[in-house]
């Protein structure tokens, strides 16, 4: 199958991943989210984004042992290791470009308007403290391609203090998706491949 068609292929069943995953709604859920919703522990899994200037970023997870998803990052100027998991229902991240410290990314639970505080998101700067607002349960997300990626999670990053912000998009059983700052889109998903494997010793 030639590369663009393969592509095109891999694209629509990411939209049809999020499209899907969100169960009927309820009296309970229709305003609410997990965390665990989002996360994605397959080795093999990996997210390729058109960065600002038309080059290409990519994150990949590795390996999964002990269940934790072993990541490699590199977006532009920015590449390290991270690690990621579920802890008590929260998606959590460690990684040397944040401190080093286990922080959440995104709660257990959530709804319009769930704050939590914790180091700066990579695309903002480590060495930071940012202050996370869940802004939207149902923002969408246009891709390079013009495809668009519905019910996805909106999440605003801001400094105590406020001022500018960072968004960060999150599609369920996808991941994140997307960032857009200040002056625009930081980078957008351009490929997912889901991986074939979950958890390993």
């Amino acid at each position: 199958m030639p590369r663009r068609a393969l592509l095109v292929s891999l694209l629509i069943s990411t939209a049809a991943l999020a499209q899907q995953a969100r169960p009927a709604a309820t009296p309970t859920s229709e305003n609410s989210r997990l965390g665990a919703e989002y996360f994605v522990q397959r080795a093999g899994a990996s997210w390729t984004f058109e960065l600002a200037n038309k080059s290409k970023g990519r994150i990949t997870i590795n390996s999964v042992v002990e269940w934790k998803s072993h990541v490699s990052i590199a977006l532009g100027k920015t590449s390290g290791a991270a690690t990621w998991r579920v802890k008590d229902g929260a998606w959590t991240e460690r990684t040397g470009l944040r401190g080093g410290t286990e922080v959440v990314l995104l709660p257990a639970s959530m709804t319009r308007g769930t704050r939590w505080q914790a180091p700066a998101s990579i695309d903002r700067g480590g060495g930071k403290t940012s202050v996370y607002e869940v802004v939207a349960l149902e923002a969408e997300v246009e891709l390079p391609n013009g495809m668009t990626i519905e019910h996805c999670l909106a999440v605003l990053e801001t400094a105590p203090e406020g001022g500018a912000g960072y968004t960060h998009y999150f599609a369920p059983n996808i991941g994140k998706v997307a960032a857009q700052g200040p002056d625009g889109w930081l980078y957008r998903l351009v490929e997912f491949r889901s991986g074939a494997k979950g958890h390993s010793e």
